[in-house]
């Protein structure tokens, strides 16, 4: 998990906060509360092809994002 970053953002085109989910210095997916339900959003790299980490932290990140928004 030490490539992963988790920022919580307040922008100016959302209404809510959201989780935006950074591998390596570079966004991979946000999860945001628009509506009643959570949201994931993934990115594609733009780099790359496809991104390329091991599956827990893959899964890890997710998690720990959502319960850092939802606080």
């Amino acid at each position: 998990m030490e490539k992963f970053r988790i920022t919580i953002a307040s922008l100016p085109d959302r209404e809510e906060i959201e989780a935006e989910i950074l591998y390596d210095g570079v966004q991979w997916a946000e999860i945001s509360q628009e509506t009643d339900e959570l949201v994931v959003q993934f990115y594609s790299h733009p780099r790359q092809k496809f991104w390329e980490f091991p599956l827990d932290e893959a899964l890890e990140a997710p998690e720990k994002a959502k319960k850092k928004l939802l606080g």
